[in-house]
């Protein structure tokens, strides 16, 4: 998987167990943002998708919280203000690249990244997760599958898209 997601430039779809909707298309596309270059392709691939295939796009964003996450303070007051923040971004740097797409939701939660996309695709019923190949800004050939990605990967009860190369990204605009 990872030899693929690596070498691909394209977005990769990872099936990790029988997938019923498949077939019938999408319906619900969640993509998993960190506001890293990779994970806006990776937002615009899943805009791209939901928009020719009329599904519904979730954005969603998880505040990390664990000791990796903790570079700021972490009472819940600071924690609330985080998530205001991250909202504000996503409604002022991301809403306006949907050029009038109107079927998206916003959700921000705290807690172990990987853990609440899980938890938020099954809550909206996902059919799809979409999240980048990586988010640290380095050598595209020298990138590795992000862990958060593994672990979604083989959690998930849907299909993953691992988006990597965001200049191919760019081409499908």
């Amino acid at each position: 998987m990872r030899k693929v997601a690596k070498a691909a430039r394209c977005a990769v779809v990872i099936v990790n167990r029988p997938c019923t909707t498949c077939w019938r298309l999408f319906s619900n596309i969640v993509v998993g943002i960190d506001f890293s270059k990779a994970s806006e392709s990776a937002f615009l691939w899943a805009y791209k998708l939901a928009s020719e295939v009329g599904a519904k796009l979730h954005i969603f964003h998880a505040i990390d919280i664990t000791a990796e996450g903790l570079t700021l303070p972490t009472g819940q007051t600071a924690i609330e203000q985080r998530i205001k923040e991250a909202r504000r971004r996503i409604e002022q740097h991301m809403i306006p690249k949907l050029k009038g797409y109107d079927k998206y939701s916003i959700e921000v939660w705290e807690g172990i990244p990987y853990v609440e996309i899980l938890k938020f695709a099954r809550e909206r019923q996902g059919d799809l997760i979409v999240m980048a190949h990586h988010a640290r800004e380095v050598d595209l050939e020298e990138a590795e599958l992000g862990s958060t990605v593994e672990q979604v990967v083989l959690r998930a009860s849907c299909p993953v898209a691992s988006v990597n190369h965001p200049d191919k990204v760019a081409d499908l605009l």
